[in-house]
């Protein structure tokens, strides 16, 4: 993996089971510091005080929505380069409008390391 492991990750996830899922997994690829938000607007304050590397998020959250997540991030200049994963639902197809890189749940360990290293690599 060509990847910087040691890069800061944030998972966003309102549903502690799969941000557990989700951690778990970047930890046994190798990634070394991993954060959780259990929202947008907790992710959001967490951007806005530390860099991070990627940010992994769920798409359907309250009290705002992975995508409206994005579209923050994207609208403030500090952040909007940040690479940005989502991970939606089988039914959720508007993710695919805000965001180019998806994972449609379930998916497994290597699909997350394939993904994340196609969006990172060098």
């Amino acid at each position: 993996m060509s990847v910087n492991l040691s890069m800061p990750v944030l998972v966003v996830d309102d549903y502690p089971f799969m941000a557990n899922i989700v951690t778990t997994i970047l930890k046994q690829i190798g990634f070394e510091h991993v954060e959780g938000a259990e929202n947008g607007v907790s992710a959001m304050q967490k951007l806005l005080r530390k860099e991070y590397g990627l940010v992994i998020s769920d798409e359907t959250m309250e009290p705002i929505s992975g995508g409206q997540l994005l579209d923050a991030i994207r609208a403030n200049p500090k952040l909007a380069e940040t690479p940005f994963l989502m991970l939606t639902a089988p039914s959720i197809n508007q993710a695919e409008a805000t965001c180019a890189n998806t994972i449609t749940k379930p998916f497994n360990a290597r699909t997350l390391q394939t993904k994340i290293e196609a969006m990172l690599a060098a």
